[in-house]
């Protein structure tokens, strides 16, 4: 028997309210990224639970890490989206900035999540926050990045924002050894990769020479100390692979 305009109507209405994920090239594990993130978040927002605005930011990096998977199509899960969905998904997930003209990423709202630290959340959500806000003042890029075009930009070497960054998130790391181990560490990492594989410098050679030599000074006895040495050295000999005054094309 066949369906009459009607059911069909409603069926679709139904489909709709269901909400801009049940169609289009999600799976169910990234669905349930989506959800899990959006319980985790409301926890945060409306209770003081311990450790709650932790595990919405947690669920944050297992959502980041569903939808830009890339598939088959090389592409992102966000980028295959139909473009309602898409567009839905930026209303619904607070606390997110989702981008896909040009650059592809998503990323949290480090002054959204500041703000809700200091209402909901205890002395290290607080410190975590306005942490990573001074890392993200223009997310997503860092500071110690400057945004040239909309795919990249080149390394602040010689501002010590890198120097810098290093040493508050090691800072927040002894403070609190306990809570955001993985996140505090991926900013460690990242600051680390710039120094050792960086080849985009906004500045001149000196700059890069102050930065390099300013982090062995401080951070003498860390593994990768030995290969930003190495890395200072030849560009000390001019055998280097960092470009200097460099503008990403």
């Amino acid at each position: 028997m066949g369906s009459k305009p009607g059911m069909l109507a409603a069926a679709a209405a139904i489909v709709v309210l269901a909400g801009v994920c049940d169609a289009g090239p999600l799976m169910p594990p990234d669905q349930a990224a989506i959800d899990a993130y959006r319980s985790a978040i409301r926890t945060a927002e409306t209770t003081r639970r311990p450790r709650a605005l932790e595990r919405a930011f947690a669920a944050l990096g297992r959502l980041r890490d569903a939808l830009m998977r890339v598939g088959d199509d090389h592409n992102t899960v966000l980028e295959s989206l139909p473009e309602e969905e898409f567009q839905g998904l930026r209303t619904e997930l607070i606390g997110v900035f989702l981008n896909r003209t040009e650059v592809v990423y998503l990323e949290p709202d480090a002054a959204y999540f500041s703000r809700l630290a200091a209402t909901r959340g205890d002395a290290a959500d607080r410190v975590f926050f306005a942490t990573l806000a001074a890392t993200y003042p223009r997310s997503p890029w860092p500071v110690y990045v400057d945004p040239k075009t909309d795919f990249g930009g080149c390394v602040r070497f010689g501002s010590m924002a890198l120097v810098d960054t290093y040493r508050t998130w090691s800072g927040f790391r002894r403070q609190y050894p306990t809570r955001y181990r993985e996140a505090s560490q991926h900013e460690l990492d990242a600051v680390v990769i710039e120094l050792a594989q960086s080849t985009c410098a906004c500045e001149g050679v000196r700059e890069v020479e102050r930065e390099l030599q300013e982090f062995i000074r401080i951070f003498p006895r860390l593994p990768v100390s030995p290969a930003i040495e190495q890395r200072l050295d030849d560009l000390q000999r001019g055998r280097s692979t960092i470009h200097a005054n460099c503008v990403p094309g």
